[in-house]
């Protein structure tokens, strides 16, 4: 298996190779995303089922960095009033998406009952994309929190009857970690 389709002069990665090449990435280089780059990651995002065809997520597309620290400050704020501890060095500001320069916080109707399966989707295409061309990315869980704080939802643009389903960072990566061991629970019937 190797590179099997071209693509303006590009060969596109066998997709099992995508797949497993993907890897979590939590450093980012300080370089800014092209708008065409951005676009098309949204474009990924875009073509990922929908139960039912629904198609109601909506896409929160974040490249300020001032922007982010503030939702990061969010975040940690959740985290102690839940009682989680903080992760990092004591008095170290929290950066929950690791400077990355492109933050997608995905968010659906609150009735939608397949709005999380729906983003995971979604989710997932933005990461195999971005390994595609070469970008790091990573699946940000605690970005859920944001919705705690209601002046953070409404600087987001986020109605009441909306929820944060998913969140995606996307960059040019500063590290390349070592894969990590998949495990494979699966149970067959015949």
């Amino acid at each position: 298996m190797g590179e099997t389709l071209e693509n303006g002069g590009r060969f596109m990665k066998d997709i099992m190779e995508i797949i497993k090449a993907r890897k979590s990435i939590r450093a980012y280089q300080d370089k800014a995303l092209p708008k065409d780059v951005v676009k098309a990651i949204l474009e990924a995002a875009k073509h990922a089922p929908t139960a039912r065809n629904a198609q109601e997520l909506e896409y929160k597309v974040i490249t300020s960095q001032t922007l982010m620290t503030k939702l990061s400050e969010g975040i940690a704020a959740a985290v102690q009033k839940e009682g989680m501890p903080l992760k990092g060095p004591p008095g170290a500001k929290p950066d929950f998406f690791y400077s990355a320069p492109l933050l997608l916080i995905v968010t659906a109707p609150k009735d939608n009952y397949w709005a999380s399966a729906d983003a995971g989707l979604a989710a997932q295409n933005v990461m195999l994309y971005a390994t595609s061309i070469e970008l790091g990315s990573c699946f940000i869980g605690m970005a859920k929190l944001i919705e705690q704080d209601k002046d953070l939802r409404k600087t987001l643009n986020i109605a009441d009857n909306m929820t944060i389903v998913a969140a995606v960072i996307c960059g040019y990566p500063a590290e390349n970690p070592a894969p990590r061991e998949k495990k494979l629970t699966a149970e067959f019937f015949e």
